[in-house]
């Protein structure tokens, strides 16, 4: 009678553990090439994408940071608007008074005129 000793599997099992291995390292580098190649074909396309989004994410922050910080500080804000308001309406003001003074300066000269001729 043989005795059979167990090393036939375990050096089955060793083979199949380095042929994992070697697979896995193939299969490794076949997928970092391909993934490789993908971002190449891909990345103008990835710098595209950024341009066009960056002009639309800036204003968004704009907007949040200004009504947040409008939020904060209200009065001062308020304030700033109204003298930023009142600038930008002082030409068209000033015309109006150009505009009327004559008239009512006649208006005033004629008033006082009729005031004398009663007396």
């Amino acid at each position: 009678m043989s005795t059979c000793t167990m090393t036939a599997p375990e050096i089955a099992l060793a083979n199949l553990e380095a042929a994992a291995e070697k697979f896995n390292t193939v299969t490794e580098h076949v997928t970092a090439t391909t993934r490789t190649v993908i971002l190449m074909a891909a990345a103008p396309f990835i710098g595209l994408l950024f341009v066009l989004a960056l002009p639309v994410i800036c204003v968004a922050l704009t907007a949040y940071y200004g009504v947040k910080l409008a939020a904060a500080r209200w009065a001062t804000v308020a304030r700033h608007l109204k003298n930023v308001a009142l600038f930008l309406a002082a030409p068209f003001i000033g015309l109006a008074y150009m505009l009327a003074l004559p008239v009512v300066g006649l208006g005033t000269i004629a008033w006082f005129g009729f005031k004398a001729a009663r007396r």
